[in-house]
């Protein structure tokens, strides 16, 4: 199938609607408040690349591995939702984990399982199967693009609202991702 404009504003959609950088930003702020601006646009940067990658390759193999290690994707819902739930109790609570000197935890955390989660994933699947792999892969790089300038205005947000207004925004975000997790423990389980 030719890349159609249309079929990729179709994808583009539900993608970055799936997505949501949105109710990353608090998290994302959360995570890199300690960094300078060019450690953070490097964190935007991994956590764009890393959601594309991931984006990217369940597209390709997605199904078929799946299938081969005899994984239903509400299985992946229930997983990923599980991480994502340990996420955000950390955020509601407040506790540091890892040594975030050894690894990108920020961009990892934000590119899987927030932006390219199990949600973004099954929507991938299932709209390439309608609108073609080449549009759900040029919309799930224009939805990661997107995503990444989102997360650098980050920092005017941190600006705006400093260190207190950040704490408040990462405990309140940490209580709706944990709502968010639990909705796709439940989706997981056909609830």
């Amino acid at each position: 199938m030719d890349l159609s404009p249309a079929a990729i504003m179709m994808a583009f959609v539900p993608l970055f609607v799936v997505m949501d950088p949105f109710s990353s930003v608090p998290i994302f702020i959360s995570l890199t408040k300690s960094l300078g601006p060019s450690a953070r646009r490097k964190a935007a940067q991994v956590a764009a690349v890393v959601a594309t990658g991931v984006l990217a390759g369940f597209l390709i193999f997605g199904s078929m591995l799946l299938s081969a290690m005899g994984i239903r994707m509400e299985s992946l819902e229930i997983g990923g939702g599980i991480l994502m739930l340990l996420i955000a109790i950390s955020f509601a609570l407040g506790i540091e984990y890892g040594d975030k000197k050894k690894a990108p935890v920020e961009a990892i955390i934000i590119g899987v399982p927030l932006l390219s989660g199990p949600g973004t994933m099954l929507t991938a699947v299932l709209l390439s199967t309608t609108l073609g792999f080449w549009n759900v892969l040029a919309a799930g790089v224009l939805s990661c693009l997107a995503s990444f300038a989102i997360l650098l205005l980050s920092t005017r947000i941190y600006r705006i609202i400093g260190k207190s207004g950040l704490e408040i925004l990462s405990r309140v975000a940490g209580v709706f991702l944990a709502a968010f997790a639990v909705e796709y423990i439940r989706k997981g389980f056909g609830l």
